[in-house]
């Protein structure tokens, strides 16, 4: 993760904590205070899940962490990577793409180094 990526998050954790225990221990009515607790607790999860997301390039495969599991794919399975809309797609050969998560790093450098481990694989580079 980028470090500006990791502060913005940081920051926004504060905020919805301090948002969710505002509501839980002050709330005007009784159903603010489990919306507030599930907001802080959403707050951490989110932060959590930033802080543990990663894509991995192995030798041969390349691994998608998140905070709820872990997606594996074998570098064969790709012919190509773009950038749509900000995100960085990998073209599948079967058919269908793979939107790899947002790092906080250029998406156009992201793709970059993915197609290069692609081409590798396929004998290009």
């Amino acid at each position: 993760m980028a470090r500006w990526y990791l502060i913005s998050s940081s920051i926004a954790t504060v905020l919805l904590v301090s948002a969710g225990v505002y509501a839980t221990l002050w709330a005007p009515a009784f159903w603010h205070r489990p919306a507030g607790a599930l907001l802080a607790l959403f707050g951490l999860a989110a932060f959590v899940d930033t802080l543990r997301s990663r894509i991995t390039l192995a030798e041969e495969e390349i691994r998608i962490t998140s905070l709820a599991r872990t997606r594996s794919y074998p570098r064969s399975d790709f012919e190509s990577a773009k950038v749509d809309a900000g995100t960085v797609a990998l073209k599948r050969k079967a058919g269908g793409w793979v939107v790899l998560p947002t790092t906080g790093h250029s998406a156009l450098s992201v793709r970059n180094t993915v197609q290069a481990w692609i081409d590798r694989g396929q004998g290009r580079a």
